[in-house]
């Protein structure tokens, strides 16, 4: 019997064999005819490639959203482009060569592209399908224009992921700054912040006129060019979007957020200033935030920076000066580089703001908020690993809508949730335009199939997450308190422009007891550098 069982199974795996060879990988599969572009556009190694059913997977169409736009002139003339997010969410396009037909279509447009027996090639340097016509082309009503939020380093760094698919630079600005009479029109290179890129507006298009926006929203379509390069077109006027501005008087450059030995009385906050500021005329205010477990059960965070309680404190900055490109402290009267064991003081000569931190009962700040301020004694800033951050306000009174002149965040936990759309107001932290946070962003408005300003005000709201980590390095890999690690915050902020035309990194500097002096802290390779 057990013979007659083994015989069976043999008899079974053999007829099972030769069923996948006949059927190839699928026995009885019928492959989807509908294949993406993000499985498209690897095909492409340098050579033409001819897309069949066999070459395509099985697949011998595309379904996608039409993005381009011809009807002001600056796009690639006879290029139809589409885009699709059918795999993986990922938002990926592909030109196809139209010729003449390609102007009739719209942005929104859904269409189905029969792609059998079309070529897929780089036609000056756009990699393109060619060899279609309109005939291949199925309208299927209107679809969802998607977007692809990126930076400049992003675009540069992997342009066949962004090579015809409608993308966004937020918060740009030209580089070098047009001059006065200058209009936009040309090859001229734009800045977000994390790199350079060509907008191309041809000449001859009714907006190329235009005088240029201190800070922009470009929404537009890369393309590659025979000369290997990155460019971006816009389609039309209303693809840029005035931004405002994003010029800062006063900039966080690094910060002491835990010192070797008792933090209170130690801690300190680094700044550089864009211009001369007297703060008896002109004075400002350093906000901290915590949003360790206890704190946020203690007061929930119902006026953002305004709260008080133990979730946010306030100092006032109302008198000393500071000159342009100077260095600007506040801290404590600690007044030491690295805690209570280190070696040196700063000198008497640093332009140092001071207040006192109180190392027993409670600190009250100095008041103006929501509800009396109620931190420890262990300094402003957590160790918890729960977020926290820092802000400056021009001014000395902060209300929930007050927007900083800066501000940045340390992680992304806490006891409570730091960011909540559905109250009213918005739970959470109001940021500002910096080279880390956008206030606005742009969408696609989905009737119009035009671009539409839409508020991000808060930290963790869309766009606005990045945050750095609390500071390790090789000794202490594991944020280890006491370690005496300093954030240095380097970028380069171009004072023309009003703008980071390198955004900050976090760059993590052991303060050794013995030898870490200020100039440890101004003079580091990778400190922030102010341009004109």
């Amino acid at each position: 019997m057990k013979s007659l069982i083994k015989l069976f199974l043999a008899t079974g795996i053999a007829a099972a064999l030769v069923s996948c060879e006949k059927n190839e990988k699928y026995p009885g599969g019928v492959p989807n005819p509908i294949v993406s572009i993000l499985d498209i556009r690897p095909l492409y190694k340098g050579k033409d490639v001819l897309l069949t059913q066999e070459s395509v997977f099985g697949g011998t169409r595309i379904a996608a959203v039409v993005v381009s736009d011809h009807r002001k002139g600056n796009l690639p003339e006879g290029l139809l482009v589409v885009q699709d997010a059918r795999r993986l969410e990922l938002l990926r396009g592909i030109s196809i060569d139209l010729g003449a037909a390609a102007a009739k279509f719209h942005p929104g447009d859904s269409v189905w592209i029969d792609i059998n027996t079309g070529v897929l090639t780089r036609k000056n340097g756009i990699l393109t399908i060619s060899g279609l016509t309109e005939n291949n082309i199925t309208s299927k009503g209107k679809g969802v224009v998607g977007i692809n939020a990126v930076n400049i380093a992003q675009i540069l760094a992997n342009p066949n992921d962004y090579e015809s698919s409608l993308c966004i630079l937020n918060k740009s600005s030209f580089n070098p700054a047009l001059q006065p009479g200058e209009v936009i029109g040309g090859s001229k290179k734009i800045n977000d912040g994390f790199g350079d890129l060509a907008l191309f507006v041809d000449t001859k298009v009714d907006y190329a006129n235009n005088a240029p926006y201190a800070l922009a929203a470009y929404v537009g379509i890369p393309f590659s060019t025979a000369d290997g390069s990155v460019q971006l077109r816009t389609r039309e006027g209303d693809d840029i979007v005035d931004m405002g501005s994003s010029a800062q008087d006063l900039i966080i450059s690094g910060f002491q957020s835990d010192p070797k030995g008792g933090d209170g009385g130690y801690e300190y906050v680094q700044m550089i200033a864009t211009k001369d500021i007297n703060f008896a005329t002109t004075p400002y205010s350093i906000v901290f935030c915590n949003n360790a477990g206890t704190a946020a059960s203690a007061n929930p965070l119902d006026a953002g920076w305004a709260t008080g309680g133990q979730r946010t404190i306030k100092w006032n900055i109302n008198s000393g000066s500071v000159a342009k490109g100077q260095f600007f402290y506040f801290g404590f009267q600690g007044r030491k580089i690295n805690g209570s064991a280190g070696t040196y003081s700063f000198p008497a000569e640093t332009n140092w703001y001071q207040k006192t931190y109180a190392t027993t009962g409670t600190n009250l700040g100095d008041g103006g908020l929501v509800r009396a301020s109620n931190y420890g004694t262990s300094g402003p800033w957590a160790n918890s690993g729960n977020a926290c951050g820092v802000a400056i306000f021009k001014g000395t009174t902060v209300t929930e809508a007050s927007t900083p002149e800066d501000v940045l965040f340390v992680a992304t936990g806490g006891g409570a949730a730091i960011y909540d759309a559905a109250k009213n107001p918005i739970l959470g932290y109001r940021i500002c335009n910096n080279d880390w946070y956008s206030m606005y962003s742009i969408s696609i408005d989905q009737t119009t199939y035009k671009p539409v300003v839409v508020p991000y005000l808060h930290y963790r709201s869309s766009g606005n997450t990045n945050n750095m980590p609390y500071p390790i390095n090789e000794k202490y890999p594991t944020a280890a308190t006491d370690a005496g690690l300093f954030n240095m915050m380097g970028g380069v902020y171009n004072v023309t422009l009003g703008r980071w035309t390198t955004a900050r990194k976090q760059t993590v500097v052991e303060l050794v007891q013995t030898t870490a002096t200020i100039d440890t802290l101004e003079k580091h390779a990778a400190v922030t550098r102010l341009i004109d």
